[in-house]
């Protein structure tokens, strides 16, 4: 029982180890803005009809990335109508957006609003995407750079 339970918590660490050394190897390229939207051209079709999981953001100030918590809980879906859904954790909605030439503009549209509760991050997520003016797709990585800065959210495709 007790062997049990610390390889649990082994397991949990080499987890978070793994997911960190994941979000600082991206931070160690060198993926500007201009950098990355020079050899890219995203459209509606590269992205749409798949569901994106919210893998961090990196900050170019901050020398901690954040850890998603749950990826699960943080997507967002982007259809070829325009319109795109996203669950933020307890909370989901849904949207439009425009999509021009790389640019992105997305407007929030309905949402439920319950209180998620400690530990969530439903609140930057959506104030991050708020924020999104750039999208950029990367093989299996989308990145949406925050309006006037490198700044940037990172997803995975969810399988």
């Amino acid at each position: 029982m007790i062997f049990a339970g610390k390889l649990i918590r082994i397991l949990i660490v080499l987890t978070m180890v793994t997911i960190a050394i994941s979000v600082s190897a991206c931070m160690e390229k060198d993926l500007s803005r201009e950098n990355d939207f020079e050899d890219m051209v995203t459209n509606v079709e590269s992205i749409s009809n798949v569901t994106w999981e919210w893998a961090g953001i990196i900050e170019v100030d901050v020398k901690e990335p954040l850890v998603v918590p749950d990826p699960k809980k943080y997507t967002i879906k982007f259809m070829e109508n325009s319109t795109y859904y996203i669950v933020a954790d307890c909370n989901t909605g849904s949207g439009t957006y425009v999509l021009d030439n790389g640019s992105i503009k997305l407007t929030p549209g309905p949402m439920t609003l319950m209180a998620c509760g400690e530990g969530s991050v439903d609140d930057k997520y959506l104030a991050y995407l708020e924020n999104a003016d750039l999208v950029v797709l990367e093989g299996e990585q989308l990145k949406l750079y925050q309006k006037d800065s490198d700044d940037r959210m990172l997803f995975s495709l969810q399988y």
